[in-house]
């Protein structure tokens, strides 16, 4: 008779797990779709383009090694690209290169709303210019394609927001509030001497936003081999951003008569001990969220288990990211050493060695939580740990915000069925330093890609296909109008 309850508490467990799944389903969509008039015709969208990326805008760690003369340049040629932008809208030129532009509404009693992209550019790693099937900053047109650095990340997002400006100004057009576009000169390292100052501009004057879109999340096809539609990924919030130098002691002197453990030895062992015992896996709000709308998405036992994570919590994490990196680095605090340095001659025994790491926060989590992990690894040594940069993982902000609706309803309204996913980024954006003067920022760059063109964000080969300038205009032009 014991079997009876047994066999009944089963019975009703697989009821509850199955409603849950099936309750997990796609929704209608929510968002109002406007009119959306694609440009068929983007090959002069891609010839200033072709334009900005012929300027070496490059950004480096040592500000000294800027050539600020191509910035300059750029500046000159955005003014020569988009005569009504600059004739119609006020331009303030922000710490010497970054560029602020504000667009007056009609209504002052509207917030003002902020666009960003970024001027900068990663270099192109030295050997590998060979390597581009078109050279990297030729901005060449073809195959469909405009090739080069900053194709993608992110002058395809600075050019087409002011490309859709443009030609709304021409069609005689003011939005209701005021826009502003800002343009900082060197997100790809820190964004301290562009974007922070620019944020430290709009404290003293008082302004603060409704909304704030920067680069980010895209539109993807083929992710996921059980998703058919196109999935727009809206970043609701992005992790922290950590840069620490750990310096490692030991004994010098010449390398004829090596330690037991050298200071170089010691980096290595502890480098090792980070890369074996990671951070702990951990499912944040902005995670989950994502991972629910895409479950809405996939088939039913996928259904099964993402509805039902009080029970296959376990078995998620493990499937999640035993598929590669990305999962994993939505999921824990990541530690990836990037750089070390020993000795300067071959003969002789580093007294000191050293290994940076870069890490990726999540929200919950700390710089002193990273540093505790750190210290762990580093056991036995004698150390020191040096914070080179720092920024906490930022606030979450609503997916039922004004702004958010509307950005999702241009999805709508240029990709049809594609389904709006609130996404948590793992990289990092000059947004996050204007938490302070807004709580609804998203992240978002209205391109459709598939994984072969993320591997060419800060790498080889580079590209952005000239349909995809069309697609960013028309989204831009749809959304200025209904804000």
């Amino acid at each position: 008779m014991i079997f009876i309850p047994i066999a009944a508490a089963a019975v009703v467990l697989a009821i509850v797990l199955v409603t849950r799944a099936i309750s997990l389903k796609p929704m209608e969509t929510i968002y109002e779709a406007p009119d959306i008039i694609y440009m068929n015709n983007a090959e002069a969208t891609a010839y200033k383009l072709k334009a900005a990326i012929n300027c070496r805008t490059i950004s480096y760690s040592n500000y000294e090694r800027f050539d600020f003369h191509e910035f300059i340049i750029f500046r000159d040629r955005l003014r020569d690209m988009f005569p009504l932008v600059h004739e119609k809208l006020e331009l303030e030129i922000v710490n010497e290169y970054s560029l602020l532009y504000k667009w007056k509404g009609t209504d002052e009693n509207l917030s003002p709303g902020l666009f960003m992209a970024h001027i900068d550019v990663v270099p192109v790693e030295e050997g590998t210019e060979g390597d581009w099937k078109h050279p990297p900053f030729s901005g060449i047109s073809a195959e469909g394609f405009v090739w080069g650095r900053g194709a993608m990340d992110i002058k395809v997002q600075l050019i087409t927001l002011l490309e859709s400006c443009e030609k709304l100004l021409e069609e005689g057009f003011s939005p209701k509030r005021t826009i502003y576009f800002a343009f900082g000169h060197d997100e790809e390292t820190d964004g301290s001497n562009g974007a922070k100052k620019i944020v430290e501009k709009f404290e003293a004057e008082g302004v603060c936003f409704e909304f704030v879109m920067d680069e980010g999340g895209c539109v993807n096809k083929g992710i996921f081999a059980s998703v058919d539609k196109p999935l727009a990924f809206i970043g609701v919030a992005e992790k922290g951003y950590l840069n620490i130098r750990v310096d490692i002691k030991g004994t010098g002197g010449h390398a004829s008569t090596p330690p037991r453990n050298s200071s170089l030895g010691l980096a290595a062992k502890a480098i090792c001990r980070l890369e074996k015992d990671k951070m702990k896996l951990r499912m944040t709000a902005p995670a989950e969220q994502m991972i629910k709308a895409l479950g809405r998405q996939m088939g039913f036992k996928s259904r099964l288990i993402i509805a039902n994570f009080w029970l296959f919590k376990k078995l998620f994490l493990k499937i999640f990211t035993s598929s590669g990196t990305t999962g994993e680095a939505l999921l824990r605090t990541t530690i990836a050493p990037t750089m070390a340095r020993g000795s300067m001659e071959p003969n002789v025994l580093p007294q000191t060695s050293s290994f940076t790491v870069n890490c990726r926060i999540l929200q919950g989590e700390t710089c002193e939580d990273v540093i505790r992990h750190i210290e762990k690894a580093c056991r036995g040594m004698e150390y020191e740990i040096h914070v080179l940069r720092h920024e906490a993982p930022s606030t979450v902000s609503p997916s039922d915000s004004f702004f958010f609706k509307k950005a999702a309803g241009a999805v709508a309204g240029l990709y049809g069925d594609a389904a709006v996913i609130p996404y948590l980024m793992v990289a990092g954006t000059d947004s996050i330093k204007f938490q302070g003067l807004c709580k609804n920022i998203i992240k978002f760059s209205p391109y459709m890609i598939n994984m072969d063109d993320m591997k060419r964000i800060h790498g080889t080969d580079e590209r952005i296909s000239i349909e995809n300038i069309g697609r960013c205009v028309a989204y831009y032009m749809a959304l200025f109008r209904e804000l």
